[in-house]
């Protein structure tokens, strides 16, 4: 699919300025012109507002000894028209456009190896990694209504929860196509959903969701076979319910996921804060999720079934800490079952876990534990945020095809970053350093295969973000 929004962007301003500004153009205004007092389309189109984003990304990866290295610098703008509701009826679309002004190594497998790029791929296009000069695509394109407690989103928007989420730590973030409703009364937030078709942030092309499944790589097969899912599922769409309440000091949110004919999970967390002495607060956090295979897991063909028939997953978070006006310190715990593998495809988000580092994820793994301490601090009038992380991981063993779908060793992982958005003259200017590193056990023999972008590796990400 390849638009070019900026078109359709000027058609629809277009029809803001109406017959009227023409005409005025061309000396004729007195001939069209109406009352001041009379509503015009038009008029309510110019009400409406732009978004204008300006993204840069460079991020480089620095894997163990002689395995390849790999660094890329790339610039995107986009822009979008948002109306002004009408009888609570609204409008909108946006469109981005990605420049790839250098890169080291993306397109090249490793000589030593024979694996591909993993990070630095993600900011451009998966599906031909060699496009340099048409990467624009259509993103929004909605019609909302919204009045009281109440609103209606069709069409392609945004949509954020703990599983299926814009992930936007890349050029671009995902975006899904459906419909979904939102439905406040009072302290209760509730939330139904039905997609039909995603984009995925490396993807110019909105997708089938029966598509989408291996988008990215497969992993490998539980069953030992060389066969994948990718282009093998079955499914209708996507289901989304949840339910959230929140107080002061208390949120609870359930959430359930469907994927027709494929799996059904459900995400249950609760988060809440209890005073302590002076500024201080005590918080606490619980979460879980149970997962199941629907049917046969997306194909009748167990070696080209997403989920094995019959697979069930379950895993359980923690989390403790301490909070003060500028600071928070959490200690945070998960672990999944060894029944099967916890799957979601990473096509549609990222898990929000308490344990949830940048660079990496749960997806895919079965039989683990996790170990996570963070410290997040904000100075200059919270404009400067610096947060660090570091967790300890037991994996099953990378051998494991049963629990470890992607090969990931047990590790150690470290992420720290530097966020700071500007106020003034350049608000709505946003730049952010993080620097993530990956290190396996010392006690663990791992074949080189399974080390390069896992494990022992280094990746730097500085992002600039302005928005107007």
């Amino acid at each position: 699919m390849k638009r070019n929004f900026a078109v359709l962007l000027l058609s629809l301003v277009g029809i803001g300025y109406g017959v009227t500004d023409v005409a005025a153009q061309h000396g004729h205004a007195e001939e069209v012109e109406s009352p001041s007092d009379q509503k015009l389309f038009g008029k309510v189109l110019r009400e409406g507002s732009f978004e204008f984003h300006l993204r840069s990304f460079f991020m480089s990866t620095v894997n163990q000894g002689d395995l390849m290295d790999y660094s890329t610098w790339g610039t995107g703008a986009g822009l979008g028209y948002f109306s002004p509701r009408w009888k609570g009826f609204g409008l909108g679309f946006s469109g981005f456009f990605v420049f790839r002004h250098y890169e080291n190594n993306i397109q090249k497998l490793d000589p030593i190896t024979g694996v591909g790029n993993r990070y630095e791929i993600l900011l451009y296009d998966v599906h031909h990694p060699e496009n340099h000069k048409d990467m624009d695509r259509l993103e929004e394109l909605f019609l909302s209504y919204q009045k009281e407690d109440l609103s209606v989103w069709v069409g392609r928007h945004h949509f954020e929860s703990p599983l299926l989420n814009a992930s936007d730590n890349r050029m671009r973030p995902n975006l899904f196509s459906g419909l979904s409703v939102d439905y406040t009364p009072g302290k209760f937030h509730f939330n139904g959903a039905w997609f039909s078709h995603v984009i995925s942030r490396g993807s110019l092309e909105w997708l089938p969701v029966e598509e989408s499944f291996g988008f990215y790589s497969t992993g490998r097969n539980p069953l030992g076979s060389d066969d994948s899912y990718k282009h093998h599922i079955e499914s209708k769409g996507i289901g989304v319910f949840g339910v959230e309440y929140l107080n002061n000091s208390l949120h609870i949110q359930s959430w359930n996921y469907l994927a027709e004919g494929v799996f059904g999970i459900s995400f249950l967390q609760a988060t809440g804060s209890a005073k302590s002495s002076g500024a201080t607060d005590w918080v606490w956090g619980v979460q879980g999720f149970a997962q199941t295979a629907l049917g046969n897991g997306g194909n009748p063909e167990p070696e080209k079934a997403y989920i094995l028939p019959n697979e069930k997953s379950f895993g359980m978070g923690l989390r403790a800490g301490l909070k003060w006006p500028h600071a928070l310190l959490t200690f945070n715990y998960m672990g999944i079952s060894d029944h099967g593998r916890f799957l979601f495809p990473r096509e549609w988000g990222r898990e929000q876990f308490f344990v949830s580092l940048q660079r990496e994820r749960f997806e895919g793994l079965g039989g683990g534990n996790s170990f996570m301490v963070q410290y997040d601090h904000t100075f200059i009038h919270d404009k400067l945020k610096v947060s660090v992380g570091a967790s300890h991981t037991d994996t099953a063993d990378f051998e494991d095809v049963r629990l470890n779908k992607y090969g990931i060793p047990n590790y150690y992982h470290f992420s720290g970053l530097i966020d700071y958005r500007f106020d003034g003259f350049f608000k709505g200017l946003d730049l952010q350093l993080l620097v993530v590193g990956k290190r396996q056990y010392a006690n663990q023999i791992t074949p080189i295969e399974y080390v390069i972008n896992r494990v022992n590796m280094v990746n730097t990400s500085l992002i600039l973000d302005y928005r107007f």
